[in-house]
């Protein structure tokens, strides 16, 4: 999770204004881990499969049928390794824009 802020810089030039996004504050989306204590925090494309949602009366509503997508995360240091090895998995909030991440362990069949 990014947590950004806007600073409007006026611009001697041209007379007008630009907006210029900085990045304060960056969290792992699996373990929760913020640059602010000192974690190096890496965006980095996962597989990341959606196993269901959770309503509005924070019951957890499986749907296992949907696919792997691969998605922007921020990840430190632990998790980047991990998910070399692991998928992660997903579960949204209804009516919000939360989405809790996890570990899946991935079983390996020898052929």
């Amino acid at each position: 999770m990014r947590t950004t802020e806007e600073e409007f810089i006026h611009e001697e030039r041209g007379g007008g204004m630009r907006v210029q996004t900085v990045t304060t504050h960056v969290e792992c989306d699996v373990c929760g881990k913020s640059n602010d204590k000192g974690f190096s925090i890496y965006l980095k494309r996962v597989a990341v499969l959606e196993i269901g949602c959770i309503n509005e009366y924070g019951h957890f509503l499986k749907d296992i049928g949907k696919n792997i997508e691969i998605k922007p995360l921020d990840l430190c240091k632990t998790c980047d390794d991990m998910a070399n090895d692991r998928i992660i998995k997903s579960k949204s909030e209804m009516f919000t824009e939360k989405v809790y991440y996890s570990f899946q362990d991935v079983v390996e069949v020898a052929e």
